[in-house]
């Protein structure tokens, strides 16, 4: 339905609250629009700007990307696990872990043996050399942490954290759909 201006020299006053009113409205639906945040477009950012800054930081001081240091902290927790479970535990595909295992036992950080029970199995284990990359930068991951959260309350922490973790859940039952 079109608005109907009144035309005229007494209806300038009328136009005047009409064109107020409309702004008024206007202003009220692009502050509606910027109350919701495009979540998975800011999860994309700084999941790439994050990684991207501490990949750097990490390739010039040890010479691995992010992507090798999660595995190597998963090794760390349970050595000599199969490949497919370190997969799963660090959240990547099997391809994609095959790359990043080569590169590790190349730089001397991990070594792949075949599993007693199963030839076809690949147990990785973290070298005396990974384990001490872990160890020089373990505390680097949980100064990162705690810069990340230092402007948040406890209890904004709580929700940060049961927000990330819902979006974890999330990705997983899309993956299944």
């Amino acid at each position: 339905m079109d608005a109907v201006i009144p035309k005229g020299p007494v209806a300038n006053e009328d136009r005047s609250r009409y064109f107020k009113v409309e702004a008024f409205y206007f202003n009220l639906e692009v502050k509606s629009m910027t109350k919701s945040p495009r979540i998975f477009h800011l999860i994309q950012q700084a999941n790439s700007r994050l990684f991207a800054a501490v990949d750097r930081q990490l390739k010039s001081r040890e010479g691995i990307a992010t992507a090798h240091q999660v595995i190597l902290f998963v090794l760390a927790r349970e050595n000599g696990l199969p490949s497919a479970e370190i997969a799963q535990r660090a959240g990547m595909s099997q391809s994609r872990l095959t790359g990043l295992v080569d590169t590790l036992v190349s730089k001397g950080l991990v070594r792949r043996e075949k599993a007693d029970t199963d030839s076809r199995v690949h147990q990785v284990f973290v070298t005396e050399q990974g384990a001490a990359l872990v160890s020089r930068t373990s505390g680097d991951v949980k100064r990162l942490n705690e810069d990340l959260l230092q402007p948040f309350s406890s209890a904004e922490r709580e929700t940060i954290a049961r927000f990330l973790k819902h979006v974890a859940d999330t990705a997983v039952t899309i993956d299944q759909s």
